[in-house]
């Protein structure tokens, strides 16, 4: 997934909206489909009914195996989707209102869907949910309990000796050019909740703000993590510690780079991922001897 595609899924991600109006059932049994988001495409190949995909956005890493690209996540191709005659049209609220889905409502398309998932729970009985109308159901418990197994595993609290055991403070950012950090209220800090750590910025109503670095020195974080892409934040972490060395993060050599494989993807092995990962970037920093 490029950057590009991480900026627009996470942007979409916070943009209010309500809930839109499905056309009525899918036909049982569902044999094909068209996904409108990347998230339940991942979802349906984890309940191994990726054969039943038929059409997927152009942000899909389905471009092989005969599934047609139906357009981009904002840009859906109406005609091409009709053309395919799918069963149901999955799509999400997380980038309903900007894919017009009405439209294809109301051009005779079976749509469901799929409300916003603002943690662990919600997207595991939205999963539950699309396992239900695929027929697989048992399979969807038994993943369940396995990712819940090793989210629980990964769920600890980062101490930090000599702070009183609090937790470790986190500036994550999704941009470097420009500086796009995470909050407290953003699917993202929920990840870095359950990892262990709390997020360094708490907009109240922005889950995504831009910030400046000047805020940095304010903020003073435990831990830096970028997902900005490595030229940035190569470049990024070179003017930190250039120019901003007296800051914790910096003096302890607490910055770290992410990829953005797991963590913009709305799916209960993504999340448990996502958490395992930030959880291990705390833990060596813990390791590494940070100092207060």
């Amino acid at each position: 997934m490029s950057m590009s595609m991480v900026m627009l899924a996470l942007t979409l991600s916070v943009i209010l909206c309500s809930p839109g109006k499905d056309a009525g059932a899918p036909a049982a049994p569902v044999m094909r489909i068209v996904s409108l988001s990347p998230s339940i495409s991942r979802q349906i190949i984890d309940l191994h009914a990726g054969r039943l995909l038929v059409g997927v956005t152009s942000y899909d890493d389905l471009r092989e195996g005969g599934v047609t690209i139906v357009g981009t996540l904002i840009q859906p191709n109406f005609e091409k989707i009709l053309t395919l005659e799918p069963d149901v049209v999955f799509c999400s609220d997380e980038d309903g209102p900007v894919q017009n889905i009405e439209r294809l409502i109301e051009a005779g398309a079976v749509v469901r869907r799929f409300g916003r998932n603002r943690n662990y729970a919600d997207i595991c009985d939205h999963y539950e949910a699309l396992a239900g109308m695929l027929g697989r159901e048992g399979l969807a418990r038994k993943n369940i309990q396995r990712y819940t197994e090793r989210l629980n595993r990964a769920i600890h609290r980062t101490r930090f000796s000599g702070r009183g055991g609090r937790l470790p403070r986190v500036a994550f950012f999704l941009s470097c050019r420009p500086l796009i950090a995470a909050s407290s209220d953003s699917f993202i800090g929920r990840i870095i909740r359950d990892a262990g750590g709390s997020c360094a910025y708490h907009a109240a109503g922005l889950s995504y703000p831009m910030v400046s670095v000047e805020s940095l020195v304010y903020a003073d974080p435990d831990v830096f993590i970028s997902m900005g892409g490595d030229a940035d934040s190569s470049d990024f972490f070179r003017v930190l510690s250039g120019d901003f060395n007296s800051l914790k993060a910096v003096r302890n050599r607490a910055l770290f780079m992410i990829a953005p494989d797991t963590i913009p993807y709305y799916t209960p092995e993504d999340y448990v991922k996502s958490v395992e990962k930030i959880s291990g970037i705390l833990r060596k920093a813990a390791l590494s001897g940070l100092t207060p």
